[in-house]
């Protein structure tokens, strides 16, 4: 595949600037001397082709890709004469570990004496977080625990009445809500953190459950089988675990739903019927009549370190209050075991090398301004493998949260013309959204809540990670309908992306990317975030949200 670090973005732009981009682009490969210098600031279109380039490998973690990525991130932070959060590094070490499968491992389903062996990629995805070399399962139980959630709050408990140690747990994903479309049940067809399959696993672990299989139905899940094959397939990466900590499941997994039709004619089910079973007030869980897992697993478990990168704007007046940016820099890498020849480089092109150019443009707007408060830009790794450096950040953080004022999250921004909106992901949660507002109508333009709340996204992104630590964020992209377009435009541009570029290879920048969508969103958070930095205001979550009472409690302290 032709690479995508020629910076020759317009018929305007001229070979020498592409020349400039390509030697800072060396300079940082081979050097990375502080002696260095650039000759030209890059531009947001700059900073997302060569993140988003074949040389940068799909900026896995603890991979060359991601460490070329750590660098030009920090590189960028130098140049704008930002600081070191803590005085000595930009690098926050994150102990991680990556699991490699190998090919000898397998997962079937035997029903009585026929034992079928699923295949992986096609039937099956699974793997295990257990750091280690073999994890053996045989003849355990499937048990269908509906959705899988236990919340108290809704009078909800799938595993009520039975004992699921040892089994395998067999789960609907996302919540009851999304099924029925009922406000009054959980938060209607807007996915709560029930509905994600990090919960989903967690809450089969604390169960005693051996394993969990959660059926992949496309609709509620919000994307196609394409994405879970390329996201859980190959190595899974992870945070290192101290011997204090919980042991997580022998085996996570997701199975194709028609997969597993095949599989429930042997007990008289199918998907349709658990899918009506599980939204009965009567119901509890079950054993799906002798159907049993077997699997071996078979890893090699390599400790590392990855980084977060985090760099401060010092406030002059205020430098203990911070505003913070975020953005994840890790995308799922390669796919090594393609040896087709076709391209198996995932470039991360919108995911989410658009968000870290935002990141990186606000740090050069800011570096050049003083401000009474201090500026926090940090991009996080292992986004991708469940949130685990924002997590990580968010349990260890170098300054105290109860200083972080407010945060604003950059997370894979469409190229496309300019909104008449701005999209707000979990609209209705803070006071942030008033600030918004308040420039927006500046400019004629307004605020528009998540199109999609079904699909879960203000718990699919790395602000959740400070959300639930009390830190108020704010979550928002370009607008859902466009200048040039309208509504119409927008859903086909979201559509075609989720449907045919959303973790797959082909999430590659190009030349003709529409940008001045991108660049509005900047300009809009820029303004927000600036008068924010130069103000007072403590905005907090609105009083009925989930998080107020952690904020509360976190700034009377």
């Amino acid at each position: 595949m032709q690479s995508r670090i020629n910076l020759d973005l317009t018929k305007e732009r001229s070979i020498m600037k592409s020349t400039i981009g390509i030697s800072f682009l060396l300079v940082l490969i081979i050097s990375c001397s502080p002696k260095k210098e650039v000759m030209q600031a890059l531009t947001l279109e700059d900073s997302i082709a060569i993140l988003a380039s074949d040389e940068f490998g799909g900026r896995a973690p603890g991979t060359e890709g991601g460490k070329l990525t750590k660098n030009f991130i920090s590189k960028a932070f130098k140049d704008n004469n930002l600081k070191p959060i803590n005085n000595k590094s930009y690098f926050l070490e994150v102990p991680a570990v990556n699991i490699k499968q190998k090919p000898d491992s397998f997962f079937s389903i035997a029903f009585r004496n026929v034992d079928e062996k699923l295949m992986p990629g096609e039937d099956v995805v699974f793997w295990t977080k257990r750091t280690s070399d073999y994890e053996k399962i045989r003849s355990s139980e499937l048990v269908f625990v509906g959705y899988g959630i236990v919340a108290p709050e809704h009078n909800w408990n799938d595993y009520d009445g039975i004992d699921v140690e040892g089994k395998t747990v067999v789960i609907l994903i996302n919540d009851p809500g999304f099924a029925t479309g009922s406000p009054r049940l959980f938060n209607g067809r807007s996915m709560t953190y029930y509905g994600r399959w990090t919960y989903k696993y967690e809450e089969a672990a604390r169960q005693g459950a051996a394993a969990a299989i959660i059926i992949h139905d496309e609709e509620p899940a919000s994307y196609p089988w394409s994405v879970v094959e390329s996201s859980w397939s190959g190595s899974q990466l992870s945070l290192q675990r101290n011997a204090s900590e919980p042991l997580p499941l022998q085996l996570e997994s997701w199975i194709h739903k028609d997969t597993l039709n095949r599989l429930l004619q042997y007990t008289g089910f199918n998907l349709e019927s658990l899918q009506e079973i599980a939204l009965t007030k009567t119901f509890k869980p079950f054993n799906l009549r002798g159907l049993k897992l077997n699997s071996d697993i078979y890893n090699s478990v390599n400790y590392f370190k990855s980084h977060n990168i985090a760099a401060v704007k010092k406030g002059i007046t205020r430098p203990d209050e911070y505003i913070l940016f975020t953005a994840h820099w890790d995308h799922i890498g390669k796919d090594e075991a393609d040896l087709s020849g076709n391209d198996n480089i995932y470039n991360g092109a919108v995911d989410n090398a658009t968000g870290v150019a935002a990141l990186l443009e606000l740090s050069r707007r800011f570096s050049s301004l003083d401000t009474d408060r201090s500026i926090l830009f940090l991009s996080v790794t292992l986004e991708e493998s469940g949130l685990l450096g924002s997590e990580y950040f968010a349990n260890n953080s170098p300054i105290p949260l109860k200083d972080i004022v407010a945060g604003f999250n950059f997370d894979a921004i469409f190229p496309s013309g300019k909104s008449n909106d701005m999209v707000v992901v979990g609209y209705g949660a803070s006071e942030l959204e008033d600030l918004l507002e308040t420039e927006l109508i500046k400019n004629n333009r307004y605020i528009n809540p998540d199109p999609s709340p079904e699909k879960g996204f203000f718990y699919r992104s790395d602000h959740i990670s400070f959300a639930k630590k009390g830190v108020p964020m704010l979550y928002s992209n370009n607008g859902a309908d466009l200048v040039d377009g309208g509504r119409g435009a927008a859903f086909e541009l979201s559509y075609d992306y989720t449907l045919n570029d959303y973790h797959q290879p082909s999430d590659e920048y190009t030349n003709d990317w529409e940008m001045s969508g991108i660049e509005q969103t900047v300009d809009t958070i820029f303004n927000v975030s600036f008068e924010l930095a130069n103000s007072n205001e403590w905005p907090n979550w609105y009083e009925d949200n989930e998080f107020r009472s952690i904020r509360d409690k976190q700034r009377s302290e």
